[in-house]
């Protein structure tokens, strides 16, 4: 029989789990500032909000090292620890690329092309808002693990469907914009590659999110 976070630990692992995803989830409006900023030409704002997501990217990693590291071998916990720690390193992927989408945004030393900037904006904006369901997610099945109340495993599993289908979503925008570049026989090929990278990689936000939303939805299942 399996019982609750709570007679297992004075303070849960999880509340550190929901620190990160919290720290995860405010990457979002972070991304879309830095992003409006490079298409302002405030390249002064642009570059702050960069280093505010290196930075961020690196407490977020400290917090999964953390976590795994205090986390004694012999614990008895309602859930697997291979389910909780692959949760922490798809939820860290998620502010590695934005990290590097927004690297690779700077290394266009141009105008962002025109016809390309209105579809990528979308993406971006689809990809930061729902970034912010994490955090909730997360908290909602640490209620789940301590409560064992169907109502409160219903609720995770109704954020993971929210988060596949805004995946989705993305991932149509993100297709859209590849057949807009792959369409214009003009483009200088430096530009090209480095527009194809930086889509692919903000395209992997949204998939390394859904990623970790799956591991929280085997967590509840179990």
């Amino acid at each position: 029989m399996r019982m609750p976070f709570i007679n297992f630990f004075v303070t849960s692992p999880f509340e550190k789990v929901h620190k990160h995803a919290t720290k995860v989830g405010s990457a979002g409006p972070i991304f879309l500032k830095a992003v409006e900023s490079y298409f302002e030409g405030n390249m002064d704002r642009f570059e702050l909000l960069k280093e505010e997501i290196r930075d961020l990217e690196a407490e977020c990693d400290l917090i999964k090292r953390n976590i795994r590291a205090h986390l004694p071998r012999n614990i008895l916990m309602p859930v697997e620890k291979p389910l909780l720690f692959g949760f922490l390193r798809e939820a860290d992927k998620v502010v590695d690329c934005v990290k590097n989408a927004l690297y690779w945004l700077s290394y266009l030393n141009k105008p962002f092309p025109s016809e390309a900037r209105k579809e990528y904006l979308l993406l971006i904006r689809e990809v930061s808002d729902f970034l912010g369901l994490l955090p909730e997610m997360v908290q909602r099945a640490h209620t789940f693990f301590v409560s064992r109340i169907e109502r409160d495993r219903i609720f995770v599993k109704d954020i993971v469907k929210e988060i596949r289908f805004r995946e989705r979503e993305s991932d149509y925008v993100e297709k859209s914009l590849m057949v807009r570049l792959c369409a214009d026989e003009e483009m200088d090929p430096k530009v090209f590659f480095l527009m194809i990278r930086l889509i692919e990689t903000t395209g992997d936000i949204a998939d390394h999110l859904e990623n970790s939303a799956d591991m929280i939805r085997a967590m509840v299942s179990r």
